[in-house]
């Protein structure tokens, strides 16, 4: 059984569950050991004295009896609480209205004798008694629930010491002090010292993403620099034909995007605003239009884009250029790529934009995994490319940029993807 409450919750619970057992069975142990040994005691009694009373009858003398005791013989004369009750011979308790006896029964040639002894002052004390071990069992749960509360505010105090030391990210710097040493070698310590050891691995693999991704800016941004001269300057001789000044035109816009992707990439990973271009979701569209349509002319594929903004009474608003055309890029590239005949409609919103296709669309099963890194959907891949990155990426910047992304289904077949830009 999985207990869901608070660990505090639960430590003061089981402290008072042990102590309410066993408080409990000492109380009915002790109330029962008293049933036991004063019936004990009592028949002891009136068995020693029982023979006396019956010489005396004998005899036919009075039996000299103490106050609440009598002695009687046969039934006839017999209290009217007696009568009618089928006691065998032995020790019986017996209440009456207002008070409670204690008889003892023999016979002796078929003829029943009595020796009855009020017992209604010791049956109060007895009552008092009990009434006393059940207030006790009550207080000492009461008790137990107010010492376990106090306990458990010591126990646990270092747990929650821990905790907040741990929700910290200033222990994830690398000059940030151990957690362990403000502990004792108890389980917390132990519990801090593999704290320790797994902040400690985090700070290590943090620092290498950090010196890796500093070096790809550095190291990547001084080829692209030599890629984009290059081609500036190519494009600047007058001894280049049409076909290749378009090429190298193609590789310098390529280069230009690299450099973006990059800046973009080492955005997410850092998770730090960095300086990057601002263009309009129309703006972005329009420079990547030609490249899109000779995708889908490559596939036999029809594209249409189609312009909704009102721009006439709203300024176009302005994005991030490289997150937009990568989140634009990989789900124009998908659409495209899972759709073998038909269309692709990309439609841009005031708010944002939508991607239809008339591809065999997207499983119940898989929509809930489509942006889990490297998910690649019940089918897979068409052509066994790709690693299943796309789509997490597209989340990860709609995350970051403050988009909502929505996957519905087209009809009659095919997916639509959705991207809200909040205000």
């Amino acid at each position: 059984m999985e207990f869901k409450s608070p660990l505090t919750q639960r430590i003061i619970i089981s402290f008072v569950v042990l102590t309410t057992v066993v408080s409990g069975l000492f109380s009915f142990g002790l109330m029962k050991a008293i049933d036991i040994v004063e019936k004990d005691l009592v028949t002891a009694e009136l068995n020693r004295r029982f023979p006396e009373f019956m010489g005396e009858y004998k005899q036919g003398e009075q039996p000299n009896m103490d106050l609440g005791t009598q002695f009687y013989s046969g039934t006839e004369d017999i209290p009217y609480f007696l009568r009618g009750l089928d006691l065998e011979p032995g020790f019986h308790e017996v209440e009456s209205e207002e008070s409670s006896f204690h008889v003892m029964i023999k016979k002796e040639k078929e003829r029943p004798f009595f020796l009855v002894q009020e017992q209604t002052a010791v049956e109060q004390h007895e009552n008092l008694l009990e009434l006393t071990v059940i207030g006790g069992f009550f207080l000492s749960i009461a008790a137990s629930l107010i010492l376990g509360i106090m306990m458990v505010r010591r126990i646990i105090a270092p747990v929650q010491r821990l905790t907040q030391q741990v929700h910290n990210r200033e222990q994830l710097l690398v000059d940030a002090p151990p957690l362990s040493t403000g502990y004792t070698d108890d389980e917390v310590g132990r519990l801090a010292q593999a704290f320790d050891r797994t902040l400690g691995m985090l700070q290590e693999s943090l620092l290498r993403e950090s010196l890796f991704t500093s070096d790809v800016s550095h190291e990547l941004r001084t080829p692209l620099m030599v890629i984009k001269s290059s081609c500036d300057l190519l494009i600047a001789k007058n001894q280049l034909d049409d076909f290749t000044r378009q090429r190298i035109g193609i590789i310098s816009k390529a280069a230009n995007e690299i450099q973006e992707l990059v800046d973009a990439f080492l955005t997410l990973a850092r998770g730090k605003e960095t300086e990057q271009e601002k263009a309009t979701l129309w703006n972005i569209i329009e420079r990547n239009r030609s490249e899109w349509q000779q995708q889908a002319q490559t596939k036999r594929i029809r594209l249409v884009i189609r312009d909704t903004t009102d721009t006439a009474s709203t300024p176009a608003e302005l994005f991030p250029a490289a997150m937009l055309r990568t989140v634009l890029n990989n789900l124009i590239r998908n659409a495209l790529h899972y759709t073998a005949e038909g269309e692709v409609i990309l439609v841009a919103r005031d708010s944002g934009f939508t991607i239809c296709d008339t591809g065999p669309g997207i499983s119940t099963s898989d929509k809930a995994s489509i942006f889990k890194p490297f998910y690649r959907g019940q089918s897979g891949d068409r052509n066994g490319l790709g690693l299943g990155l796309g789509l997490s990426l597209v989340q990860r910047i709609c995350a970051r940029e403050n988009w909502t992304i929505d996957v519905r289904d087209n009809q009659p077949s095919g997916c639509c993807f959705s991207i809200d830009f909040k205000k």
